[in-house]
């Protein structure tokens, strides 16, 4: 059985002949892709939770979920409600890693969003190692 993936997640599922991904998916297993590159199911269905799972690029982050970002001047999710989802799915993230997770979903917004449009301003010009450095300083490799 092929082994679909989206972003970091490895899908396994009940009809799985191996282990060697990362993340369960509870219905019905994927059988291809749409053209968001998300893997959907034989009826067509996206084989991620848009209401709950971060990734998924029409995921909407709760206002108690956000939080003001000095860098960008606007709201962002956390890095800590990321990472909730990630140890919810049993799946270890870095916080880099969730900071990237964060920009990520964070490009898949609407281009009126506030934090796309002030990434795309003060930070085009800078790799995402830099960007991750600017908005989150505490995560600065030594």
């Amino acid at each position: 059985m092929e082994q679909f993936k989206y972003g970091p997640l490895v899908y396994n599922t009940t009809d799985s002949d191996e282990d060697s991904g990362n993340y369960y998916w509870p219905g019905e297993p994927p059988v291809g892709y749409d053209s968001t590159g998300l893997p959907v199911d034989s009826r067509g269905f996206q084989c991620l939770d848009a209401q709950q799972c971060p990734l998924h690029p029409a995921f909407t982050a709760t206002e108690e979920n956000t939080e003001h970002n000095e860098a960008l001047g606007c709201s962002i999710p956390t890095l800590t409600s990321f990472n909730t989802w990630f140890e919810d799915a049993f799946i270890k993230a870095t916080p880099r890693d969730l900071a990237f997770f964060i920009l990520r979903w964070v490009n898949f917004q609407k281009d009126d969003h506030a934090a796309t449009s002030a990434l795309y301003e003060k930070y085009a010009k800078l790799d995402i190692d830099d960007i991750i450095d600017t908005l989150w300083p505490s995560l600065k490799a030594d």
